[in-house]
This record gives C-alpha cells, structure tokens and sequence, in this order.
C-alpha cells in the first residue's frame, strides 16, 4: 500500500501539526517514524492522499522536516 509520511523534528511541532490538521478537517493516521528514515521525533503523519500532502505544502500551514513517499520499493524523499 502506497502512502505518504510527514516527519518532524521534534514531539512538540508534531502534536502542533496534529492539532492544525485536525482543525482544517484533514484525513490522517498517527504512527511511530520509521528509524530508517530519520532518528529524530518518534511520531509522523502518515496520508494517503495526494492531493492532501499537495495542499499541506502549496499552502505552508505546518512545520515539517521532510515528506516522504512510501511504495513498495521503499520509502523515497519528496520535499
């Protein structure tokens, strides 16, 4: 299953994100951060839509440290 993951450097700016995403009626799923990805925060943002993480970064309304997009190949660094 294909997906996208917001991670975060920190707890604090993860539960912000959490809290504005909740607000603004966004569709997502909390989950621990892959350690193959990053060591920093624990938790990320997993999305299923595109269109979604699209909005996410076109409209700049969370702090972040990366995207990324996870296919069966692996998981792949898109912003």
């Amino acid at each position: 299953m294909d997906y996208y993951i917001i991670v975060y450097k920190n707890t604090l700016n993860a539960m912000e994100a959490e809290k504005i995403l909740n607000e603004k009626n966004y569709h997502f799923k909390i989950m621990p951060t892959p350690t193959s990805i990053t060591q920093s925060c624990g938790i990320c943002i997993r999305f299923q839509s595109k269109d979604e993480i699209d909005r996410i970064i076109n409209e700049d309304i969370i702090i972040y440290k990366n995207i990324y997009y996870r296919s069966k190949e692996g998981y792949k660094l898109i912003e």
